[in-house]
């Protein structure tokens, strides 16, 4: 049997958040170190769901949900402003370890075509928000986005070249229901069905 333990201590204010296994889980265990409490969801219950022991409530909405995303190798793309400097909104940067000076490489973009210079292309980053991505270049004159695309590193403030990686995730998403209490001590622990060879 397949089995993963995963530690976090929750913010101030606890979030969402999504746990990697690297397996479908079939059991998950999650616990509040420091309230204490206990979090339960199996695959046999609906996705968002938990029971929640200390309370033997069940819950139907913002609890666990299964995560088994297909090969993820950067962050997608929901906007690009053709503006100096260009700006490019993201569903998310800090997974992808963006930082200023980076290059990033955009791919898999649909621009209008209106300009000689596609969006498609590598930039350099100037700054980051935890959606945005400002680049030192101006894409004031390129074709406008129409939709898509992704946007990858290629290379480090450095110049040293970034290994690409495959970020996708394999777990679950917890909702503010299973993620314990505020500044909590968490423990998630997973439990799959494939045996282990």
């Amino acid at each position: 049997m397949q089995m993963k333990r995963v530690t976090w201590t929750n913010p101030s204010t606890a979030v969402a958040r999504n746990l990697d296994f690297g397996f479908a889980p079939a059991k998950v265990e999650i616990w509040d170190l420091t309230t204490p409490n206990r979090f339960e969801w199996t695959a046999d219950m609906a996705d968002a769901s938990v029971f929640v022991l200390g309370t033997l409530a069940y819950t139907t909405t913002n609890g666990v949900t299964p995560l088994d995303q297909s090969a993820r190798f950067g962050a997608a793309i929901s906007g690009f402003t053709n503006a100096a400097p260009g700006v490019i909104t993201v569903d998310d940067t800090a997974s992808f370890g963006f930082a200023a000076g980076d290059t990033i490489k955009v791919a898999q973009l649909a621009d209008d075509g209106s300009a000689d210079d596609s969006l498609n292309g590598e930039f350099t980053i100037a700054s980051i928000t935890a959606t945005t991505i400002t680049l030192v270049e101006s894409t004031a004159a390129y074709s406008v986005y129409v939709s898509g695309g992704v946007v990858s590193r290629v290379s480090d403030a450095s110049g040293d070249p970034v290994a690409t990686e495959n970020f996708a995730i394999e777990g679950v998403a917890l909702g503010t229901s299973a993620v314990g209490a505020n500044s909590a001590s968490m423990v998630a622990i997973a439990y799959g069905d494939n045996p282990v060879t």
